[in-house]
C-alpha cells in the first residue's frame, strides 16, 4: 500500500496561513522605542541643565544672588562651574628686525621693550623681555635711516593674556588658540613668536558682567545608546537610568531653589524674590511654588491672674499663654503667635486679678479659594488652638479679629516637601 503524507488543513476563509506575528519585528520595535525614550530623557536633561545654569548666572549678574550661593547651586546640581576671568602665562622666543645705531643700542633696547605691533592684536596680550638671546646684523634696506643698521633680535619673553573660561585647562586652551591665531599676521610683518610653553592660569573672583559665558562644554554628558544594542533588558536599564537622572536633576534644582528662598539667601523683599524664584521654576518646566493667603488674627481675651501685685498678675498671664506662643511654624502649628498683657485695663476683686491679654497670630493658609474662606479657616484655627491651651482656664474671649493681608508665595516653604 502506498504511503501518503498527511495534508495540513486548508485555512478557512478570512484566515491567514501564518497568524503569529514575527517576534523579531516586535522586539526591534520595543528596543527602538526604548532607545527613543532614553534619547528624549537625555536631551531634556541637557536642555534643563543649560537653561538652569543660564538663568542662575543671569540672577548673579543682576545681584539677586551672591557668587558663593551661585557656585553652591551649580555644584549641587552637578552643572558646569561659573566662568572666570583667567590670567594665562606662557614663555617663548620673540624675534624681530629693527634699526639701531649700533649693536649695543640694539641689545640695550631689546632688554626693555617689544615691538608695538604686539599691542595691536585683536585680543589683550602682554609680552615682557626676560633675556636677550641674540642680536645679529642683517643687510640694510635702501630706504633706511642714515647712520643706522638693521639687526635681527631674538629675546626670551614672558607672555600674559586674559580669557574667560570655567576651568584652568579650558583657559589655557582658549589662550593658546587665541595666540596661535595671531601668529601668521605677526609673521607677515616680520615678527615671530615661537617656542611657546604654556605655564599656568590664575582665576579671579569675578567675571565681567558684559561678557557672555562662552563655555563650549555641554552641561550634561551626551550619552546616547548605540543603535546596535539588541538586548531589551539593557535597553530598559538605559531608559530607566536616563529617566531617573532627569527626575533627580529636577528635584535637586527645585530643592535648592526653595532652600535659598526659605533660608533668606536671596537679596531683596521676600515676595518679590519669591515671585522671581517661582518664575525661574516655571520657566524650567517645573511646578510653581505653593501660594497662600497671608492672614493675621488679633485676639483680645481676659485671663484669671491670681493674687499679689500687678506685676505678679502679668507674670501669671504670661505663664498661662506660653503654650500658645510660637516662634517659628512647624507641622503641628503652622503659624507664629505671640502676645502681651495689658495691665492698664486689669481689674481685681475677691477672686484675684483679671488680666486683659492681646495675642496675635500670623499664618499663611494654602488651599483657600477666596479671602472669605481664608478668614473663616484662620478664625477656626485660632479658636481651636486657644481652646486647647485654655482648656482648664476660666477665661473670656470677647473678640477675634481676622485680617487677610494678601495672597502670595507661602512664606514658610519646606524644601523636602514643596
Amino acid at each position: 500500500m502506498a504511503h501518503h503524507e498527511p495534508v495540513p488543513p486548508r485555512p478557512r476563509h478570512g484566515e491567514h496561513a501564518h497568524r503569529q506575528p514575527s517576534t523579531d519585528v516586535g522586539l526591534t520595535e520595543q528596543i527602538s522605542s526604548l532607545h527613543a525614550e532614553t534619547i528624549a530623557a537625555v536631551e531634556q536633561q541637557q536642555t534643563l541643565a543649560v537653561e538652569a545654569r543660564r538663568l542662575l548666572i543671569a540672577a548673579l549678574h543682576e545681584g539677586v544672588i551672591c557668587r558663593p550661593g551661585c557656585e553652591d547651586a551649580l555644584t549641587a546640581w552637578g552643572l558646569e562651574p561659573l566662568p572666570q576671568r583667567w590670567t594665562v602665562s606662557a614663555a617663548g622666543h620673540l624675534s624681530y628686525t629693527r634699526e639701531h645705531t649700533d649693536h649695543d643700542e640694539a641689545r640695550q633696547q631689546a632688554c626693555f621693550g617689544v615691538p608695538a605691533e604686539l599691542g595691536l592684536l585683536r585680543f589683550p596680550m602682554a609680552a615682557y623681555p626676560r633675556q636677550v638671546i641674540d642680536v645679529t646684523p642683517v643687510p640694510k634696506e635702501s630706504d633706511g635711516r642714515p647712520g643706522t643698521g638693521r639687526f635681527r633680535i631674538t629675546v626670551a619673553v614672558a607672555v600674559w593674556t586674559w580669557v574667560t573660561a570655567t576651568r584652568a585647562t579650558d583657559a589655557i586652551n582658549a589662550a593658546r588658540t587665541a595666540v596661535e591665531s595671531e601668529l601668521p599676521g605677526l609673521a607677515a610683518v616680520g615678527i615671530n613668536l615661537t617656542g611657546l610653553t604654556w605655564q599656568g592660569a590664575e582665576g579671579s573672583d569675578d567675571i565681567p558682567l558684559d561678557e557672555p559665558d562662552t563655555d563650549p562644554r555641554p552641561a550634561v554628558a551626551s550619552v546616547v545608546p548605540p543603535a546596535d544594542v539588541d538586548d531589551p533588558a539593557a535597553a530598559t536599564t538605559a531608559r530607566d537610568a536616563a529617566v531617573r537622572a532627569l527626575a533627580d536633576l529636577r528635584h535637586r534644582i527645585r530643592t535648592r531653589a526653595i532652600r535659598a528662598l526659605a533660608d533668606d539667601e536671596l537679596c531683596g523683599d521676600y515676595q518679590r524674590i519669591a515671585v522671581r524664584v517661582d518664575q525661574f521654576l516655571v520657566d524650567l518646566g517645573l511646578d510653581a511654588l505653593p501660594w497662600a493667603h497671608h492672614v493675621t488674627v488679633v485676639v483680645d481675651l481676659t485671663l484669671p491672674a491670681g493674687e499679689g501685685t500687678a506685676v505678679d498678675a502679668c507674670d501669671t498671664a504670661r505663664n498661662t499663654m506660653r503654650a500658645a506662643t510660637v516662634g517659628y511654624p512647624d507641622e503641628t502649628r503652622p503659624w507664629t503667635a505671640d502676645g502681651w498683657p495689658r495691665p492698664e485695663h486689669a481689674t481685681i476683686d475677691q477672686d484675684g486679678w483679671r488680666m486683659p491679654w492681646r495675642h496675635e497670630y500670623e499664618m499663611w493658609l494654602r488651599d483657600q479659594a477666596t479671602p472669605a474662606d481664608a478668614t473663616a479657616a484662620a478664625e477656626a484655627v485660632v479658636r481651636a488652638d486657644l481652646t486647647r491651651v485654655l482648656a482648664n482656664v476660666d477665661h473670656l474671649l470677647p473678640t477675634v479679629t481676622v485680617h487677610v493681608e494678601g495672597v502670595g508665595v507661602d512664606r514658610y516653604l519646606d524644601p523636602d516637601r514643596d
